[in-house]
């Protein structure tokens, strides 16, 4: 487990580890964390990642996910639609509504993130980013607290 997220609050737990992230949660103010280990994480593990994050989410009725992607140095196109257009519209109808993220310190990176989300955009006109409360923090502590 990270020590910036240990220092942040006390009760915070594992959920489980993998070689590609972490996925811890504070139940006593349901948000969950997912940190990213790796420079990119394929497809197939990207999905069962998120999948098994959707186990915690509906066991501990998670209201807050933080995605820390500070170690992502490959920004994945059909990576993000299906975290977008598949496994966000699962945990919205959960109840999972606020989405917190940590974006690598790379501009590249981030205009891909922007250009990303347009297209998802353009090619689903029935699709609808605003539903969802996305915030871009820079670090752990502000996505707790926003």
């Amino acid at each position: 487990m990270s020590t910036e997220i240990i220092k942040i609050h006390p009760d915070i737990q594992e959920f489980f580890t993998s070689k590609h992230a972490s996925v811890t949660f504070i139940p006593t103010i349901e948000i969950a964390v997912c940190t990213v280990k790796v420079p990119y994480i394929p497809i197939s593990d990207f999905k069962n990642l998120f999948n098994k994050t959707s186990e915690l989410i509906k066991q501990e009725k998670i209201t807050k996910f933080i995605f820390d992607k500070r170690k992502l140095t490959t920004f994945h196109q059909p990576s993000m639609e299906w975290y977008h257009m598949v496994w966000k519209e699962d945990m919205y109808k959960i109840g999972l509504k606020k989405h917190r993220k940590l974006l690598p310190n790379d501009k590249l990176f981030e205009q891909s993130v922007i250009t990303g989300r347009k297209k998802i955009a353009r090619e689903n006109p029935d699709f609808s980013f605003d539903k969802f409360e996305i915030l871009y923090c820079n670090s752990i502590e502000e996505a707790i607290e926003k």
